[in-house]
Formats: C-alpha cells, structure tokens, sequence
C-alpha cells in the first residue's frame, strides 16, 4: 500500500469518527430526555389517592375514624364524625377488591376506633360481567375477605348500605345484581360480630345521577348517631364530654 493510500485510509477513518461522535452524543441526550420522561411519568388516580391517604394517616394525632370505599365515600368531604378526625379512604370507580388491595398497601399509625365502608356498587357495573349471578359471586367472596381483613384492623367496622340505583343507570348498571350485593353485604356483616350496618343509608335523598346521592354530608350525618354509639363506652363518653365543653 502506498503513503498517499494510508492517508486518505486514515483521513476516511478520522472523517467517519468526526460524524459519529455527535451523532453518538445526540443519541445519547435523547435516551437520557426518554429514561427522564419515563421515570416522571405522571401517578395514575388510583396511585395519587393512595399517596394522599397515607399523608392523612401520618398528620393524625390520637384516635381516628378510617373511610373506605367507591365514590359512596370519595364524595363525602366531612374531616371529622363523631367528635373525632376522620381520614378518607375513598377512591372514585373502586370495586370490593381494589378496595382490599388497597388495604394491603396502607401501614395504619394505630388502630382507627372505626372503620367506615361503603362497596358494591362497582361490582355491579355491566362492563365486569355477564350475568348477575357472576358479579354477585366475585363480590361475595371479595367482600368477605376485606372484612376479615378489617376487623383484623379496628374493634368496629360500619357497613354504609348502598343508594338504589335509578333507571338513568340502567344501561351500565345492574340492579338485579346491586340489590342481590347488598342483601350478600348485609348478610356478611351480621355474621360478623364486629360488623354493623348504617342501613337506610341515604334514605330520603335524591340521585344526582341516578347513582350518587346529592347529599353525602346529610346522608352521613344521619347515620352518625348510630355509629356513634357503637364506638367503645369509654370513647363515647370522652366525645360526649368534648360536646359539652365551651
């Protein structure tokens, strides 16, 4: 091979490897702008309220109410009952097993003196089955477990019965299927003795929608009275006494 024919080799190379260094860089900047986008992906809703339940669970000092639930709960925007803080646990669209789920992920600061429920009416959306007699099956077997699980978590726990769904929701909503969940609820909870229901919940309310109730605040207000008296003796008699300080 002659001199000038190792140059021009070694001005190839030397040109090629000039072309490629920024190409390699920009290459680089790009994956790195992806693997950025990627890792701040924005938190899905499910994932957001699980972060601001745990928030609330830290800032609570001293004994606690717990909600959960489907939008039943989600809707109601009280911070206390019964003389007592109350943290939401409510997320809009939950069934009884992301319910449960979501349980699972919660590390509770101390026992809550109640826990508030309200499921089912997910359950019982047309889209998550065929027949009635499928969704009340899952829901049954769902419920039983995150009943278990918490009565594991608290000495009491109030079962909100659900609203009667309208005809408006008909087309996405079974009834046949909600009112056999309900009837399957109420049967659970009785059998469990740390189990009560708040029945007729939100009797007298209007739907705003033929699903939710218009007034969750006066629904839940109604049902405080007995939920109330079910709290221990001596955390009623403490709440009675806050009632009557100035």
């Amino acid at each position: 091979m002659t001199p000038c024919a190792i140059d021009l080799s070694s001005r190839s190379r030397l040109v090629a490897l000039l072309l490629l260094v920024p190409l390699a860089l920009i290459g680089g900047s790009l994956a790195g702008l992806a693997i950025g986008r990627f890792s701040t992906a924005p938190l899905s809703y499910r994932d957001q309220r699980l972060v601001q339940i745990r928030a609330d669970l830290r800032q609570v000092e001293g004994d606690y109410l717990l909600a959960l639930g489907d939008s039943h709960v989600a809707r109601w925007h009280a911070h206390e009952f019964c003389g007592l803080p109350l943290v939401n646990g409510g997320v809009h669209g939950a069934t009884t097993r992301d319910t449960r789920e979501l349980v699972d992920q919660l590390a509770l600061p101390r026992p809550p003196l109640a826990i508030i429920l309200s499921v089912g009416t997910n359950d019982a959306n047309r889209k998550r089955f065929r027949e009635p007699p499928e969704a009340v099956t899952r829901f049954r077997q769902a419920f039983r477990g995150l009943l278990r699980d918490l009565s594991g978590r608290a000495s009491l726990v109030v079962i909100a019965t659900l609203p009667r769904l309208d005809e408006r929701q008909a087309p996405a909503f079974s009834e046949e299927a909600a009112l056999d969940i309900a009837g399957s609820a109420e049967t659970a909870c009785r059998e469990e003795g740390s189990c009560r229901l708040a029945s007729g919940f939100g009797d007298g309310i209007a739907l705003a929608d033929g699903l939710h109730l218009a007034d969750y605040e006066r629904a839940y207000r109604a049902a405080e009275p007995g939920i109330c008296a079910a709290l221990p003796p001596g955390k009623r008699l403490r709440q009675n006494r806050r009632a009557e300080a100035p």
